[in-house]
């Protein structure tokens, strides 16, 4: 198994085995439990632990971890079947039980089976769901902060975000988190969500006046309204009626809600405005992460580390394929962001951070805004 740092893995082997010399505790490794001594053996002659690093690993091949037993629940409100996310979460799903020899169980509820993406995160800060899997969206009644994460207009690539996102930033978010009576397990971008219309757009002028459906977030109706758009909230699940009906000309998702939910046959363009980075977070009540045990809590860790690097990796590939599908089977046409319209980004970006600074700490939006920045180079 090769890990993020073997020399870490090398101290931690070192430390085990004079520690068990000299009788010592407190290491920061995990071990299995020595077997028992066979039948007719010299009970006197201890097995030697089998030992596992506390690091997030890269490659999972062979991991062991010793675990008390644990079941845990997650839910998600959207259908992740056959992308690159549910492809991941379902893997790993699977893998924890063979690092722990099933002694660490998650059970996954998704589709909205534990309800939808409010009702979810309430559940996870009252202990009746122990993992939520959505978006930041959906959080900000209970952690305001996370508003930040709905800037638009600062990204060029999800690189660029997720950079950020594994920094500070992630540290300053978890304190607001934990201030919730929440902790924050993983948070990164996957893709961004782009626009989709039954117009053409293909300057600023394109944009004045279109009816264009966005979630009910006043920072995204914001920038929708400096470049002139007539941004219209409205629920999910009344989409694809109100767009095939003609009460709304266009929409902004990722691919993957797209797709997910076939508004390819009721759109005819596609337009990447890249506007937001679609970022998937992982949260349980800090209550209950407090009370697992060390060797529970790194396989929760591991968990996420492993269902972040899979889903990272593998998205771009899965919006490609998504695209290709919706390209050759609905004929959708697909086009570069105007250039005007990127260069009327800077100033509805601003309107934003404006509205947003009356609501929330200006020097943490701020804070987060110079980080975009240096990660764009800019």
């Amino acid at each position: 198994m090769k890990c993020k740092k073997l020399v870490s893995l090398a101290l931690a082997l070192v430390m085990v085995l004079s520690l068990a010399a000299c009788g010592g505790s407190g290491s920061t490794t995990t071990t299995e439990p020595a077997p028992a001594p066979a039948a007719g053996s010299d009970s006197g002659a201890a097995a030697a632990p089998a030992v596992t690093t506390t690091e997030m690993v890269d490659d999972t091949t062979g991991l062991k971890i010793a675990c008390e037993p644990i079941e845990l629940s997650m839910g998600c409100s959207g259908t992740i079947e056959g992308t690159a996310s549910g492809d991941a979460v379902y893997k790993y799903l699977d893998e924890v039980k063979e690092w722990t020899d099933g002694n660490f169980v998650i059970n996954f509820y998704p589709s909205g089976q534990l309800g939808g993406d409010a009702e979810l995160i309430e559940g996870v800060q009252m202990g009746s769901v122990d993992i939520f899997m959505g978006s930041p969206s959906s959080q900000i009644g209970l952690v305001p902060e996370l508003a930040i994460l709905d800037i638009s207009g600062l990204y060029q690539n999800i690189e660029q975000c997720n950079e950020v996102l594994s920094g500070g930033v992630r540290d300053q978010l978890e304190t607001y988190y934990n201030k919730a009576g929440l902790h924050l397990g993983s948070a990164f971008a996957t893709s961004f969500r782009i626009t989709s219309s039954n117009k053409a757009v293909n300057s600023l002028a394109d944009l004045q006046g279109l009816n264009i459906r966005t979630q009910e977030n006043k920072y995204h109706m914001a920038f929708w309204k400096a470049l002139g758009a007539n941004p219209t909230p409205l629920a999910f699940g009344e989409l694809y009626i109100a767009l095939q009906q003609g009460m709304l000309d266009a929409q902004e998702n990722p691919w993957v809600s797209y797709v997910g939910a076939k508004l390819c046959e009721v759109q005819k363009y596609m337009i990447f405005t890249n506007h937001i980075p679609f970022i998937l977070t992982y949260v349980t009540s800090q209550s209950k992460y407090d009370s697992m045990t060390d060797a529970q809590k790194q396989v929760l860790n591991q968990f996420f580390y492993s269902v972040q690097k899979e889903t990272a990796e593998k998205s771009p590939a899965d919006d490609l394929r998504m695209q290709k599908e919706c390209e050759d089977k609905y004929s959708l046409s697909c086009t570069d962001l105007p250039q005007d319209i990127w260069e009327a980004y800077p100033a509805a970006t601003q309107a934003v951070v404006d509205l947003m600074k009356q609501d929330i700490d200006p020097d943490l939006v701020d804070s987060y805004v110079a980080a975009a920045k240096a990660a764009v180079g800019n």
